[in-house]
């Protein structure tokens, strides 16, 4: 299967890697600009590390996908869960013009990770003799 293969799996962390960097500088500099508290950004920060540690661990070996797989199913819920409360406040007409931005933003970060959660489940799959 071609998710198992070496070379898209080390391809599929450089891609990790580099959502990883820009989803922490992003997150940054919302927080500089917006002074969100650091209990807003530490889930953020949790979700960036659990993506580089699932990241080096599978370089190191491919059958520590399962670890990355749990870091992009974490990632995954926290962009769902910041967009459904900015998508609530823009229904009950409470939202600021940054909510709506920023929901906006999510959504595309939702599809991004749940694509990866998928594409990590599937190469948890065990292999078929």
């Amino acid at each position: 299967m071609l998710i198992n293969n070496q070379v898209f799996i080390t391809r599929f962390v450089i891609f990790t890697f580099c959502v990883t960097a820009i989803h922490f500088i992003l997150e940054s500099l919302y927080t500089i600009q917006f002074g969100q508290s650091f209990l807003g950004l530490l889930p953020d920060l949790i979700a960036d590390a659990l993506l580089v540690t699932g990241g080096v661990l599978v370089l190191k070996n491919s059958k520590a996908i399962g670890i990355l797989c749990g870091a992009w199913g974490f990632t995954f819920c926290l962009h769902y869960r910041s967009w459904a409360w900015r998508f609530e406040s823009v229904q009950d007409g409470s939202a600021t013009s940054v909510d709506e931005i920023t929901m906006i933003v999510l959504a595309s970060t939702m599809f991004i990770s749940i694509v990866c959660f998928i594409l990590t489940l599937l190469m948890c799959l065990p292999k078929r003799d």
